[in-house]
Order: structure tokens, then C-alpha cells, then sequence
């Protein structure tokens, strides 16, 4: 019984750890676009056939 209480334990510590992972990485995300300039889009030109 004990161990299945240490496995829960284990569980929701590595969730509470990923969790913060997530967000911080989401708040790295949500800074760093703003700071960089977006990238150039090239249009796709025509063939020419003959």
C-alpha cells in the first residue's frame, strides 16, 4: 500500500515539475517573437511555358 501511495506521490511531483517547464517555456515563447522581426515570405513565381 505504501508503495503505490510513494508511486502517486512520484507521479503528481514529475506532473507539478512539467508543468512549470510548460509554462515557463510558454512565457520564453510569448517574449521572444516579439523581439525578433518576422521572417520574409517569398512568393512563389510563375513558370514560364512555351
Amino acid at each position: 500500500m505504501a508503495d503505490i501511495e510513494q508511486k502517486g506521490i512520484a507521479v503528481r511531483k514529475n506532473m507539478a515539475r512539467l508543468r512549470a517547464l510548460r509554462e515557463a517555456s510558454a512565457a520564453q515563447a510569448a517574449s521572444v517573437p516579439s523581439t525578433l522581426p518576422g521572417a520574409a515570405t517569398r512568393k512563389r513565381k510563375k513558370a514560364i511555358r512555351s
